[in-house]
């Protein structure tokens, strides 16, 4: 009798093991296209910061998954209404905060307009910058904001590099760009922040995972652990200016 109830103990909690381990590889992982955190670059592949920092934590978790960039509104509605869906990049907010289980924040983006130095520009307001010409990477969500705004002043370029070269060659009076981008290239020395100064910020939104509600509290905190173990490596999305 006792063996039997051994036996039915461990089968249970094999079950309970497989369960967990299903659940932590049954995953559908989604975002939309929102440069630069997620897009689909010149070779076709998904990139972007944000997509950089969720593999980096599928690396730490042994979790072989693809990326799907699908529209918003699917994704989203995927990961209210179905199990296991993974949903990035999201702003979590009071409407949304009881809807998902969140892991974050991932990273902060701040978008800015910035001047070379030295400059006699002065922009009390977003509408002033109207009057100056601006250099920024096309399609990216935030230049088509300004765009949306009425800004007509606006040269596109392919590149952040391009766009900058545009700003430091007097070809532009402003750069549109975050603070994600602007370290990334001090970073990788082609530029020294004391070439550029701030001029106006135009948003901050913080950003995090969502989670379809039935995923595990246990694996949430695996997530979380993981993100804090790549953030002491990847600093990009977590610098501050």
């Amino acid at each position: 009798m006792k063996k039997q109830f051994l036996i039915l103990v461990f089968i249970l909690l094999l079950s309970i093991f497989f369960v967990y381990i299903n659940k932590q590889n049954n995953l559908r992982i989604l975002t939309e296209e929102y440069k630069p955190l997620q897009y689909v670059n010149k070779d076709g592949e998904i990139d972007g910061y944000a997509v950089r920092i969720v593999k980096d934590i599928l690396n730490e978790l042994n979790i072989s998954k693809e990326i799907e960039l699908i529209d918003w509104d699917t994704a989203y509605n995927l990961a209210l209404n179905e199990d296991n869906i993974v949903l990035f990049s999201t702003i979590k907010n009071k409407e949304r905060k009881d809807e998902f289980k969140w892991v974050g924040p991932i990273g902060t983006l701040k978008v800015n307009l910035y001047a070379k130095v030295p400059n006699n520009i002065e922009i009390e307001s977003l509408d002033k910058a109207k009057k100056y010409k601006i250099s920024a990477v096309k399609d990216y969500a935030y230049t088509q904001n300004l765009k949306n705004l009425g800004f007509d002043n606006i040269e596109e370029c392919d590149t952040e590099i391009e766009a900058l070269k545009k700003l430091l060659n007097n070809e532009t009076e402003l750069y549109l760009t975050s603070n994600i981008a602007i370290n990334e290239l001090a970073d990788a020395e082609i530029i020294s922040l004391d070439m550029i100064q701030k001029k106006i910020n135009i948003s901050i939104d913080q950003f995090y995972i969502a989670f379809s509600q039935n995923y595990p509290n246990s694996l949430i905190e695996k997530w979380q652990k993981a993100l804090e173990k790549v953030k002491q490596n990847s600093i990009l999305l977590f610098i501050s200016d």
